[in-house]
């Protein structure tokens, strides 16, 4: 059987880290405990053997059930303070790059169009680290995620990706000036003179741009 982490990542199942986690969790409440808690375990692991694979999430929960079936709610309640910490400090990293923007105590400007310090640019900014972060862990696939973590590839406008937009969209203007295109509300026919064909490639800027912009 193999656990999914929350990364994405796919490990084999070890089940001594669910026995470590049971451990830790009678510690908090009786710190000079000496209990076996290897039925416990054992009672976790026979709930989850129907699948192949089984989400870390689904573990945890089975893990806080089992302990409540057999009335260990100190305990549970113990194990559940634990998975809310350990979610708090995943998400530490998160919360202090929006910190960062909406402080605007880094600036790099690195667009020439944005001023990080103004409201509107730190709201952007702030919102962009939400974005990039859905992005990579939810519209991708593991390798894409990790070779532009890698710097391997570089995935412009991360922060649009989610709804796919691409600003740096590559227009073939080959084709579309030979054969026309439609607008949606009209049909534009193939350009028959040079005049015509820069008319249309202004035309075709301006579509691009409300497609994707507004």
């Amino acid at each position: 059987m193999e656990v999914i982490k929350r990364d994405g990542n796919i490990v084999d199942f070890d089940s001594s880290k669910i026995k470590n986690a049971i451990n830790k969790a009678f510690y908090q409440v009786y710190q000079n405990y000496n209990f076996d808690v290897d039925d416990l375990t054992d009672s976790v692991v026979e709930k989850i053997k129907d699948g192949n694979t089984v989400s870390v999430e689904t573990i945890q929960d089975i893990v806080e059930h089992t302990l409540m079936e057999n009335e260990y709610f100190d305990v549970a309640k113990a194990y559940i303070t634990y998975r809310y910490d350990r979610q708090i400090q995943r998400n530490q990293k998160l919360f202090n790059q929006m910190k960062e923007k909406l402080e605007a105590s880094n600036v790099k400007n690195q667009n020439a169009n944005v001023d990080e310090k103004s409201f509107g640019g730190r709201m952007g900014e702030a919102e962009g680290v939400i974005l990039k972060d859905y992005a990579l862990n939810h519209c991708m696939s593991k390798m894409a995620r990790d070779n532009h973590l890698n710097n391997e590839i570089y995935i412009h406008d991360l922060n649009h990706y989610a709804a796919g937009d691409h600003n740096c969209l590559t227009i073939p203007f080959d084709d579309l000036l030979a054969n026309g295109f439609n607008t949606r509300q009209t049909d534009v026919r193939p350009a028959q003179s040079v005049n015509t064909a820069f008319q249309l490639v202004a035309v075709i800027f301006q579509l691009q741009s409300l497609m994707q912009f507004g």
